[in-house]
């Protein structure tokens, strides 16, 4: 794992853009396309949009979310509409975009259908940028709740599941831990004082396999997949 601060977001968005598209590069380059998962929330915006002017061949780009409430586009909840707006522009504007989304009343009639759209269209999955709240949440694994066991067990070989006990009380569908453990890289974004106490409390080595109050820790202490942090003090 390793551990990159920045005294700014923008600093952070700026470098892990860079990074991010020169792995990109390099996995076109070998075997001709790339597949990325990408974050909603207000922390990505400036990532996102960084990310999009990076020249690159974006024709080989597929795109899709770590995690996505069942809202439509034209609801403000949305991530699918937030991707659009905030990276399907610029050099990344034909780039290939799979939502989780789909037009089932609720992500447990439409997880048949997201499954196996992740399976076709997506292959492989690459690379994924995570995000952290402040309950120590990541995609949609959040602490204690029903859907948990299923997202984090290993031997489930489901890409998808759907969350239906979130704390808003918006039904989600949600990456699972047996499709990113097969990444070939995972970022973890966050920014500001208070997500820095997040992660410092979710490092706490007495405290590491309390998974199920702080299911960031599933990502932190596992050895499958390189890692790393990308964190501002603001």
């Amino acid at each position: 794992m390793t551990d990159n601060r920045f005294t700014s977001p923008d600093a952070l968005a700026r470098q892990l853009a860079d990074d991010l598209a020169g792995k990109m590069r390099e996995s076109i380059a070998a075997r001709g396309r790339v597949c990325i998962a990408v974050s909603g929330g207000s922390t990505p915006v400036r990532f996102l949009e960084e990310l999009s002017k990076r020249k690159l061949d974006w024709s080989k780009v597929r795109v899709t979310l770590v995690d996505e409430r069942w809202v439509d586009e034209s609801d403000a909840a949305s991530n699918a509409a937030l991707v659009k707006r905030h990276l399907l522009q610029n050099e990344a504007s034909q780039t290939y975009f799979f939502s989780l989304k789909n037009k089932a009343p609720g992500p447990v009639d439409g997880f048949m259908e997201c499954e196996n759209g992740l399976h076709e269209l997506m292959v492989r999955l690459d690379f994924a940028v995570l995000g952290m709240g402040n309950d120590g949440h990541t995609a949609s694994w959040f602490p204690d709740s029903d859907a948990l066991p299923k997202c984090l067990d290993e031997g489930n070989s489901a890409w998808c599941c759907p969350v239906i006990d979130e704390p808003t009380g918006l039904p989600r569908m949600t990456l699972t831990w047996g499709l990113l453990s097969n990444c070939r890289h995972l970022y973890l974004h966050f920014e500001g004082d208070e997500k820095n106490r997040v992660y410092a409390k979710a490092c706490e080595e007495k405290e590491r396999q309390n998974i199920s109050a702080m299911p960031i820790r599933s990502v932190l202490y596992q050895s499958q997949v390189p890692l790393s942090i990308y964190r501002s003090e603001e």
